[in-house]
């Protein structure tokens, strides 16, 4: 039995021996290890010490040198390394990493790790065999360098050997010490394992958690044996929590379950009040946007002239991105799911780019800015896109850079990419620029160059991360480009499909190639000169002009052509540039100084006309052969419809937009109850009801409609005219029977439509001919025909025929006639007060009358009477107006031809209708 431990198979003894012994040897092993490594580790941090410390005394002896860039003193401060043996390389760096010094070897192997800042190790150390260390150097606390300082460890081998040697000897007698001690615990720990081993055995046949293993000893088996019992009671314990908490766990899960439960009808209850607040805004936005989106269009499709009609449409295209972009506000799962749908239908870039510029002229001009648009020849005239979103992410951009451009000019570009096809769309400014450090986060939501620019330009830095979505939705990507203090150019990549292809226009052989600019506007004449480039013209400057003998045509400003009084020398064809509002462009055009006008800012719609013209030679027509024609709307004379809607407003809107339709038979009630009553009366061929009314609403008067026809073969359609677009609200319509939606603001073509769909019998044909003619006739200037040239007016310098014409666009004849009755009671009235201030040459007496007249002749457009008026005001505010009592006859003499010319006006307005 004594040699039992030679058998492991069959003796717990020996396999306890050999545990032991394995174990102390493994442990031994490993502490020896753990020696040798720790010795390692020790020196190594000596040694780094060591040489960082060197490296501190070097750092401090070569700081002024280093911050000097004085290469022979740094030089001079690292010979000491050569003094030092266990140093073979030191080097002073400046801050970019670039060696200022180094002394002893310059080579650095690329294998050697220890250089390159890795881990301290064994492995390391035996391979580099060299250690690194660096120390910043201050100069007056600022960092101006580093020295960098390599050592040799040769020594490193020696130092693990010896401590090898001495782990080996300690481990050799440990194990010996370890197998006599197993032959000691062999019958120690076999009979108490023993007793364990039945114990537990007893444990698992019968689950009794009651045994206990007896404890012998207070050894390791004893604390064995005691651990068993601690575990046999944790473990009965643990039983009798477990069959308490059964019994009690389905009263908890019910009470979990009803805490779950609140909460979800919590959060379904702030969801359904979300839902109906967004429901409730879009009604109450929609509403007034249906006013004003309708009656931009009956505005835009009246009788006005040209520019007055141009504005109307920019009210009413404005009105309608206003309206999509409110839309997509409000539409909850946009909102939720993060999406953002786009149209592909026909969109014209020049017509973007015309109503952005238009928008934002007078916010330009009020800034003292240039703001212009360049439209390359290869742009094509249509593409499939979005009109709302492409105007967004242009307006978004001409606005960001009109907000911070104080001096200078914006310009807009849109060209397309003869690489990829892509339209480019770019808008440079000269405003403050960007840092390079904010270009990267430039189009983050909410982000502005710092929080100084928020507060000195305000904004919420969200237009251009949306423009980066919108952008980024129609497959293109943005870019920007920016200097500090020159400006920056924000620019859009987007990928198109072609509509319609580009039309250029190009100059015939026999019109002259030379054309000369002279704007005061940069980004005007820099766009004009690119458009007359693409076109075949060769813009010089006046300079240049004047030395040339051949004829050149001219571009130029206004003003500067009517103060030189001439043509310039040797001109063609003259074009004048002129502000909205600007006499001096009508004046060069009355006086034969210009051929046509272009008024700034220059959109396409007026420029390309007069290019063209140009281009090919012909006469420039009138301004209004660039107006676009209204589509015509299909009449509906026999219609008779019901309209219910508790808003005077939308009534109003709707009775003007059937009458636009031909519908004359309409009826108007408030409420829904009014609706059934008035529906029950008499028989409609149409009704057009309001979702929210008083009394009873739109949807509960449909269904008691519904419920009266239900015993009759009658059914008339009722379409829901609502503003509601969120919640229950847009399905209520169909549950209550009706035929449909128009949802408001609506447009004349959507309600044509809606007319076509539901009463297409009643369409008037011979009334839809007789209106198309009389709108085209409505096109022309007042008592012009078909082909006729626009005369001259016959007012001559007494009126200012722009004023007048937007007095004439204002209503109808009895409009002008009112005004003409409130000037020529109240203008004589004024003059007495000015002529007494003169007698007794009261100075701010005479400024305030003489103003007084000034203005309500400004009003209607008495331009001369304005500017003698105007003297007598600059003069008496500067209390030096000499001007005496007898002035004002030549003043009442000029106030009676001017009441006399709008008397005239007024009557051939009259008999022009």
């Amino acid at each position: 039995m004594h040699l039992a431990w030679l058998r492991p198979r069959r003796s717990l003894a020996g396999r306890l021996a050999l545990a032991v012994t394995g174990a102390v040897t493994a442990a031994l092993v490993l502490a020896a290890a753990l020696s040798v490594w720790r010795e390692v580790d020790r020196y190594a941090a000596d040694k780094q010490a060591a040489l960082e410390a060197v490296a501190q005394v070097f750092a401090h002896g070569g700081a002024r040198a280093t911050a000097a860039n004085d290469e022979a003193a740094a030089a001079a401060s690292l010979r000491a390394i050569g003094n030092v043996p266990s140093i073979v390389y030191g080097a002073i760096e400046r801050p970019d990493g670039s060696v200022l010094a180094e002394q002893g070897i310059g080579l650095r192997l690329t294998q050697d790790a220890a250089l390159d800042g890795a881990d301290l190790s064994l492995l390391h150390l035996f391979a580099t065999q060299s250690l690194r260390a660096t120390a910043p150097i201050l100069e007056n606390g600022r960092p101006v360098g580093r020295v960098v300082l390599i050592g040799e460890t040769d020594d490193i081998r020696d130092h693990v050997w010896a401590a090898g040697q001495n782990a080996a000897l300690a481990a050799l007698l440990a194990v010996a010490i370890g197998i006599g001690v197993s032959f000691y615990l062999q019958r120690s720990v076999t009979r108490p394992l023993g007793a364990l081993t039945r114990t537990m055995e007893a444990v698992r046949l019968r689950h009794d958690y009651t045994q206990r293993a007896p404890v012998e000893s207070d050894d390791e088996v004893g604390a064995l044996a005691r651990t068993l019992n601690d575990l046999l009671s944790a473990v009965n314990e643990r039983d009798h929590r477990l069959a308490a908490h059964s019994a009690h766990l389905e009263a908890e899960v019910q009470a979990r379950t009803a805490d779950l439960r609140e909460a979800k009808q919590a959060a379904d209850a702030a969801n359904a009040a979300k839902s109906t607040f967004l429901a409730t805004m879009s009604h109450e936005i929609r509403t007034p946007m249906n006013g004003v989106l309708v009656m931009a269009e009956l505005l835009a499709s009246a009788d006005l002239p040209v520019r007055q009609r141009r504005y109307a449409e920019v009210i009413a295209r404005s009105g309608r991105s206003l309206l999509a972009i409110i839309n997509d506000i409000l539409d909850f799962a946009k909102v939720e799911a993060g999406k953002l749908d786009l149209e592909h239908v026909p969109v014209c870039p020049a017509e973007i780019a015309d109503t952005v510029v238009t928008l934002f002229a007078e916010r330009a001009r009020a800034a003292g800015l240039d703001l212009a648009a360049d439209i390359a020849p290869e742009v094509p005239q249509a593409i499939l896109g979005d009109p709302v979103r492409l105007g967004q992410v242009v307006s978004n951009f001409v606005s960001n850079a009109l907000k911070f451009t104080e001096a200078g000019h914006v310009s807009v570009r849109m060209a397309l990419d003869a690489g990829d096809g892509c339209l480019v769309i770019a808008v440079a400014d000269t405003g403050i620029g960007i840092p390079q450090d904010k270009l990267a986060t430039i189009f983050s939501a909410f982000s502005q160059a710092d929080q100084s620019t928020t507060r000195r330009f305000g904004g919420t830095g969200l237009g251009l991360s949306i423009a980066q979505q919108i952008i980024a939705a129609m497959g293109g990507t943005v870019a920007v480009e920016s200097r500090v203090g020159a400006g920056s150019t924000f620019s859009a990549r987007i990928p198109v499909t072609v509509a319609e292809p580009a039309r250029p226009i190009l100059r015939h052989g026999t019109v002259p190639a030379a054309i000369v600019l002279d704007t005061a506007g940069p980004a005007t004449r820099v766009a004009l000169a690119a458009s007359l480039s693409g076109a075949g013209f060769a813009p010089v400057a006046p300079v240049a002009a004047d030395r040339g003998a051949a004829p050149a045509h001219w571009v130029l400003d206004a003003a500067a052509l009517v103060a030189a009084g001439r043509r310039p020398d040797r001109a063609g064809r003259v074009l004048v540039l002129a502000g909205a509002g600007d006499n001096a462009a009508d004046q060069a055009l009355r006086s034969g100084l210009a051929d046509a006008v272009l008024r700034w800012p220059v959109i396409q719609a007026e420029w390309r006309p007069l290019l063209a013209a140009l281009a090919a030679g012909d006469p420039f027509t009138a301004s209004a052969a660039v107006a676009v024609a209204t589509d015509l709307l299909p009449q509906f004379s026999g219609a008779r419809v019901l309209v219910a809607d508790d808003s005077a407003v939308n009534r109003e809107v709707a009775l003007e937009a059937l009458a636009r339709c031909g519908v004359a038979d309409v009826v108007t009630v408030e409420d829904g109850a009014a609706a059934v009553a008035a529906a029950g009366a008499q028989r409609f061929d149409l009704i057009l009801m309001d979702g929210s009314m008083p009394v009873l609403d739109g949807f509960a008067a449909a269904r008691t409609i519904r419920q009266r026809e239900a015993a009759t073969d009658r059914r008339t359609p009722i379409v829901a005219l609502t503003a509601h677009v969120l919640g229950e609200a847009a399905e209520a319509a169909e549950a209550a029977g009706m035929n449909g939606t128009l949802l408001k603001p609506f447009t004349l073509r959507q309600l044509a439509d809606l007319l076509e769909a539901h009463v297409p019998s009643l369409r008037d044909a011979a009334r839809e001919a007789a209106v198309g003619s009389e709108e085209a006739r409505a096109a022309l200037p007042t008592g012009a025909s078909p082909g006729a040239t626009p005369e001259a007016s016959p007012d001559g310098d007494l009126l200012d025929a722009e004023v007048l014409d937007g007095l004439l666009g204002l209503g109808d004849g009895a409009f002008l006639d009112r005004v003409l009755d409130l000037y020529r009671a109240q203008g004589p009235v004024a003059l007495a007060t000015l002529r007494s201030a003169l007698a007794v040459s009261d100075q701010p007496a005479i400024a305030r009358a003489a103003h007084s007249l000034k203005s309500m002749s400004a009003n209607i457009g008495a331009r001369a009477l304005v500017a003698r008026l105007r003297a007598i005001e600059d003069a008496a505010r500067n209390a030096a107006c000499a001007e005496p009592q007898e002035a004002c006859d030549g003043l009442e003499t000029l106030l009676a031809a001017t009441i006399r010319d709008l008397e005239g006006r007024t009557r051939a307005q009259a008999v022009a209708a």
